[in-house]
């Protein structure tokens, strides 16, 4: 499949409309908004994001804003370490996004847990902290009486997932791009088989080429365009408490066998500083975590049920001891999110198949925000330099599990070999 001919005038387009792109990018989360600023950066002349609300607003605003190398895989090494790069460089110039490079430190609760985690050895960046060394390391915030043992990962960094989604809005536009905000979209035209506008409840876009990174919502969009995308949304929630005294050179951390007694030692919790208090969350497995699965995702994500925010408070109260902070029940705020997974845990980053000009960002895997440079970077390049049907290792192509699913609830349970998701 080639890519469309972005020299293309704009008269060769069979319609007549106000609104016209090149480009135009759908969802205006962090993967929408650095897919914008990348082609701008790339030399496209004319890129229109789009976003139904405000940017920020769906689920990157319940993003952790982690940045680690996840996997081990080393196209997604690459992408990750980008990533890193390309915060800090935002934050160099000046742009406030909480960049902190305070390292990540995964905690053991107990023996049990830190066989699982140690299981394998570490890696090579990776170092043994003693009980005394992870209350030192934590500022106190995790005495060493909670602890068996910890990893620390030196090159764990983390951001601010909304301030960074508003920082890059804000270069979109410096770099002459356009923000539709407040424009739901409504469909997409495709004549002669490829793309030719994106239709929205204020009048249609003409364009050359659309991305599609609108998160939970691409699944809609995709089969739009007669595509099954091989994802599904996971309902995920986030913590956020006023100020406790949390250093700012607290690590992000990830504590592992806060309920010993439970299977695998109770759903690991991640935690990060955040304005002095606490921002974090949970893998939970309990309703309401499928429950976008194969159906309609709703415009906003604020009014999901809050079982799973009940559940990771449950295991918070057992993890007291590990991190007393976890503990604090007053000025608590909730965000809730719907991170997309793939059946295996690798990003959706290509051409649509069949449809000239479609284009897909998707499969987070929720680590969008570590990943979603690096994804937009090498996307860029498929659609600027016509690199065929990938946008970086075959790995990532949409079009990689051919017709291995059918329908949503077969993607899903093909997840459930992984068990945090």
């Amino acid at each position: 499949m080639t890519a469309p001919d972005l020299a293309m005038p704009f008269y060769a387009l069979e319609c007549d409309m106000a609104d016209r792109a090149e480009v135009v990018v759908v969802g205006g989360g962090v993967m929408g908004c650095a897919m914008a600023l990348h082609l701008l950066k790339a030399g496209v002349r004319d890129v229109r994001l789009i976003e139904r609300d405000e940017v920020g607003q769906g689920t990157t605003a319940a993003g952790g804003g982690f940045l680690a190398d996840w996997a081990p895989q080393e196209p997604e090494i690459q992408a990750s370490r980008y990533g890193r790069e390309f915060y800090s460089a935002l934050h160099d110039n000046g742009h406030d996004i909480s960049y902190r490079a305070n390292s990540t430190l995964y905690i053991a609760a107990g023996e049990a847990a830190w066989r699982a985690l140690s299981d394998g050895g570490n890696a090579a960046d990776e170092s043994v902290l003693s009980p005394a060394e992870v209350e030192a390391r934590t500022g106190g915030a995790v005495p060493a009486s909670g602890v068996h043992a910890g990893l620390l990962d030196e090159d764990g960094a983390q951001v601010h997932a909304p301030k960074v989604v508003s920082v890059l809005a804000d270069r979109v536009r410096a770099a002459g791009g356009v923000i539709d905000s407040r424009r739901p979209v409504t469909g997409i035209t495709v004549q002669g088989g490829r793309v030719r506008e994106v239709q929205t409840v204020r009048g249609s876009v003409g364009c050359e080429a659309v991305v599609l990174a609108a998160g939970a919502w691409n699944n809609t969009m995709a089969n739009w365009l007669g595509f099954l995308l091989p994802q599904v949304p996971q309902v995920t929630s986030r913590v956020h408490t006023g100020p406790l005294g949390i250093p700012d050179t607290m690590p992000a951390l990830f504590l592992t066998g806060l309920a010993p007694e439970e299977p695998a030692g109770g759903t690991m919790l991640w935690v990060r500083g955040q304005d002095g208090g606490l921002l974090w969350g949970g893998t939970y497995e309990v309703w309401p975590r499928d429950v976008l699965v194969g159906e309609p995702v709703p415009d906003r994500l604020d009014q999901l049920p809050i079982d799973g925010v009940l559940e990771i408070l449950r295991i918070a109260e057992r993890g007291r001891a590990t991190l007393p902070a976890l503990a604090s029940r007053e000025h608590l705020r909730i965000s809730h999110g719907a991170p997309c997974y793939t059946p295996d845990m690798r990003a959706l980053v290509g051409a649509v198949p069949g449809v000239t000009g479609a284009y897909i960002l998707a499969g987070d895997n929720e680590s969008g925000i570590t990943y979603g440079p690096g994804y937009a970077r090498a996307l860029t390049r498929q659609i600027t330099e016509g690199t065929g049907g990938s946008a970086g290792p075959d790995e990532w192509r949409p079009d990689r599990f051919a017709d291995r699913f059918t329908d949503p609830q077969q993607i899903r349970e093909a997840l459930r070999e992984h068990s945090w998701t």
